[in-house]
């Protein structure tokens, strides 16, 4: 389970609806890795008719009925239904409405929807583009917005990362609900990040916040960064190595250096790691102010640069590739260098480390981005957003 969760899974309240992509978007050794996928989910939850209960459709040429709510209230049950009852159709269709329509019919009171103590969340789970009635703007979906408090959408596989881009977003019920995973190692995360977003109080209402006035850049920053079209990946160490106070100087610090980008398809696109005893992927926008320090000394950069290796290899207009790790410690688990060597000469990676405090190894920083001029000592740490801002306006990196 990943650190920065709002609850434990095993705490999680809720009816959580599955619908799962059969059809041929998989081949049929992918797909009983998906059929592990779920059973590894439900067997993180507490299954019980006053916990959490599950239902599972599937879909590919015709939908399939799994498991009712009903059948999903007791684990023994959904294991069955998940082991034994769900197929793999194997078809060049992929019917969601249809999909979508069993579960707006289905899923009611008579079938174990509970009343609104408990969070009502919706799963959809593709692998390519569908087929059939369109559902995005179909009054379908528009009911299941008002049926479930969240909606999240996964993108599994390369074809849902070619295909389902821009359509698997506008599923679900806020911005920065969908999880892409383009390789099975990562269903783990999606494992994570779904009982993570099915907690209580997490995004109950999903009404947007107000805008917020961009801030503008300092004046030392040698170039207009608006105009900087850079995919960079924030990789951040939340061990117990740097001290409370000093944990929320990084936050700031990371937050400056974010917060005077254009943000989009024409600007710079973000992408947030925590990483500790374990790694997570976070939504950068929602999570920098709101992360969470550990209480252990460790940490798993190795792990957490294997968790970008799926958002690289996906198709960019981005110019740059840029890499920022802040960190208090270089008591690594395994040593990263080897992994993050491979993503510089694979996917064109320019990484770049903050030493935020000296109990980090200045040599092994440099060692793991390839030279000194693209580590910021500690005794810089004050002008780290302006310095990562100036680097990156330079385009000269390691």
């Amino acid at each position: 389970i990943c650190l920065e969760t709002s609850c434990s899974s095993f705490n999680v309240e809720a009816d959580i609806v599955l619908v799962v992509d059969a059809s041929n978007a998989y081949d049929q050794a992918t797909f009983e890795q998906i059929r592990s996928f779920l059973l590894n989910f439900v067997s993180s939850l507490t299954v019980t008719p006053l916990d959490s209960q599950i239902a599972l459709y599937a879909y590919g040429s015709s939908a399939q009925t799994v498991a009712s709510l009903t059948d999903g209230s007791s684990l023994a049950s959904i294991q069955a239904k998940i082991n034994n009852t769900l197929k793999y159709q194997g078809s060049a269709e992929r019917n969601l409405f249809q999909a979508l329509s069993k579960v707006q019919a289905e899923v009611s009171s008579m079938s174990g929807l509970r009343g609104s103590d408990y969070k009502k969340v919706l799963v959809v789970l593709s692998g390519d583009s569908w087929t059939g009635n369109t559902v995005i703007g179909s009054s379908i979906l528009t009911q299941l917005k008002q049926k479930f408090n969240v909606i999240l959408s996964v993108g599994f596989g390369s074809k849902a990362l070619a295909n389902l881009n821009s359509q698997l977003p506008q599923l679900t019920t806020a911005s920065m609900n969908t999880f892409f995973a383009a390789t099975p190692d990562q269903l783990t995360y999606v494992s994570a990040w779904l009982a993570t977003l099915s907690c209580p109080n997490v995004q109950f209402s999903t009404v947007s916040p107000a805008p917020t006035t961009v801030p503008t850049q300092s004046p030392s920053v040698s170039c207009p960064l608006a105009t900087l079209s850079y995919d960079v990946y924030l990789i951040v160490d939340v061990s117990n190595k740097a001290s409370a106070a000093d944990f929320a100087a990084m936050k700031t610090a990371i937050h400056n250096f974010v917060a005077p980008f254009a943000f989009g398809s024409l600007g710079a696109n973000f992408a947030l790691v925590a990483t500790g005893i374990d790694s997570q992927l976070y939504d950068v926008l929602s999570a920098i102010d709101t992360l969470l320090q550990d209480d252990q000394p460790g940490q798993t950069l190795n792990l957490a640069l294997s968790a970008i290796q799926g958002y690289l290899s996906q198709p960019t207009t981005a110019s740059k590739k840029v890499l920022a790790y802040f960190t208090s410690t270089t008591a690594w688990d395994v040593s990263p260098i080897a992994t993050m060597t491979t993503l510089k000469s694979k996917y064109g990676l320019s990484p770049m480390a903050v030493q935020w405090s000296a109990s980090a190894g200045t040599s092994d920083l440099t060692n793991l981005v390839g030279g000194a001029s693209c580590v910021n000592v500690v005794s810089n740490k004050a002008a780290t957003a302006t310095w990562l801002q100036n680097k990156m306006c330079s385009k000269v990196f390691c």
